[in-house]
């Protein structure tokens, strides 16, 4: 399928080029790759396929599942239990695709039943309920096959879901003999309403009036004025407060657009519809961040890799390695962090960075497997290495307090830069400041002692 054509070029593509690094000191690794599993014929595989797709935003849960070696296998992730994944589905003749999930465990994706093997874009409550979401009245059936017919995105509240739907677009004589469906791939979106969802679906982007196309020379996007044809619309991400979505559409030429979805227009980022400039290698705006920045990439004509993000106030920032994800106090991470082949996710302050790994195996070949990144963000105070008694700190109600005896005190965010300085008796309000963990560096008679603590 095209989709996953494009992701692995985009591997490729981004491996090649390294990524700038990244200090991880602070993170333990945790590898799936040899997690065994049992399929629903009673055969037990002796590593677990796929990646995780999405981290939810308080980083609590991860989830993803195999969609290469069609083992129809699935899994999700529990902080609580960070060694493990609890496989979802063993079963390769029922679909339970995992593609997102809330911060109280909601998953999003697709779904079929042993009564009917069409899959439906669905969600799964904590409790392991499916319950399909509602879909138009030409929904293809013979499209859902493909298992592009998923829920994508999720918001952290649950509040809206974002994916996309084959519809019927008629039929038309097949070369071999008889009548062959015509379908298109539509974005839609799903707003919670009450104890169900209603929907929405996205037939008329590309219209006049519904697209516009950013100018570099100006700096901001421009109403086309004009119909714009377009293939179809990939959806990757969603913000947090349900008004953007974000991803990839495919023009008429074949060219391949980092886009997004807002206010119900197409926004594309590069002109893939112009016949002397369009490319076939494309892009994608593979995330959107808790401020609203997009995170994204572009190949041109001349195979250039252009990395790019699109930020909240409206300009484009260009940087040098592909960046995957960011965090709500504006940390980054590249497509591949520290021990991971591949990045997909993070959460919101930066606890988890998830996606996978690449696994050579006798048997099996070369295949991907699921593997994240884990700081453990304290809850309340907690000491990074062995400190004096005399001294400690103490960290309520948004005030940060050093107590005993020492002369100096630093506070810190985990990227280096210096928040606040204070002598004896300094009590440093925190308020205002970016959710997160911070180190204080104390200075005491007998060295620098280090705490760790999260606001």
């Amino acid at each position: 399928m095209k989709k996953q054509l494009l992701f692995s070029v985009a591997l490729s593509l981004l491996t090649a080029t390294g990524a700038s690094a990244q200090d991880m000191s602070n993170y333990k690794y945790y590898d799936f790759s040899e997690q065994t599993w049992t399929d629903i014929d009673g055969m037990e595989w002796p590593g677990t396929f796929g990646y995780f797709n999405k981290v939810s935003a308080n980083g609590k849960y991860a989830v993803g599942y195999d969609d290469l070696l069609g083992s129809g296998l699935s899994f999700m992730w529990n902080s609580e239990n960070p060694g493990n994944i609890e496989i979802v589905n063993n079963n390769y003749n029922l679909t339970k695709i995992l593609c997102d999930v809330t911060n109280d465990g909601m998953v999003v994706g697709g779904f079929s039943t042993p009564e009917n093997s069409t899959t439906y874009p669905a969600y799964m409550t904590a409790d392991g309920e499916w319950t399909a979401l509602p879909v138009s009245e030409d929904y293809s059936t013979a499209g859902a096959t493909e298992n592009l017919s998923i829920a994508r995105a999720v918001t952290p509240d649950g509040n809206y879901i974002t994916g996309q739907y084959y519809i019927k677009m008629g039929e038309k004589e097949s070369p071999l003999g008889g009548m062959i469906e015509m379908r298109y791939l539509l974005p839609v979106i799903w707003e919670k309403d009450g104890d169900t969802y209603k929907l929405t679906e996205y037939r008329d982007l590309g219209e006049a009036g519904k697209n516009m196309i950013y100018d570099a020379e100006q700096g901001k996007f421009v109403d086309t004025g004009k119909d714009v044809s377009f293939q179809t619309f990939y959806v990757y991400d969603i913000s947090n407060d349900g008004k953007t979505i974000v991803g990839m559409n495919t023009a008429e030429t074949g060219g391949q657009n980092p886009a997004f979805i807002r206010d119900g227009k197409l926004m594309q980022l590069y002109d893939c519809n112009n016949d002397a400039t369009y490319t076939f290698n494309g892009g994608i705006c593979n995330s959107i961040d808790a401020n609203g920045n997009i995170y994204g990439y572009f190949v041109d004509d001349d195979m250039n890799n252009i990395y790019f993000i699109y930020k909240a106030d409206g300009t484009i920032e260009y940087v040098d390695n592909m960046i995957i994800c960011g965090t709500k106090d504006g940390t980054r991470f590249n497509q591949q962090t520290g021990q991971l082949y591949y990045t997909l996710d993070c959460s919101e302050d930066g606890s988890v960075i998830a996606g996978g790994t690449a696994v050579m195996n006798e048997m099996l070949g070369a295949y991907n497997a699921p593997a994240l990144l884990l700081n453990d963000v304290p809850t309340g105070v907690d000491r990074v290495e062995a400190v004096d008694n005399a001294v400690s700190i103490n960290y309520s109600g948004n005030v940060l307090v050093v107590t005993g005896k020492y002369s100096k005190a630093e506070v810190y965010s985990t990227t280096g830069a210096l928040i606040a300085n204070g002598g004896q008796g300094k009590a440093f309000n925190m308020e205002g400041q970016p959710a997160g963990a911070y180190i204080v560096k104390v200075t005491t008679a007998n060295g620098v002692k280090s705490f760790k603590f999260a606001r």
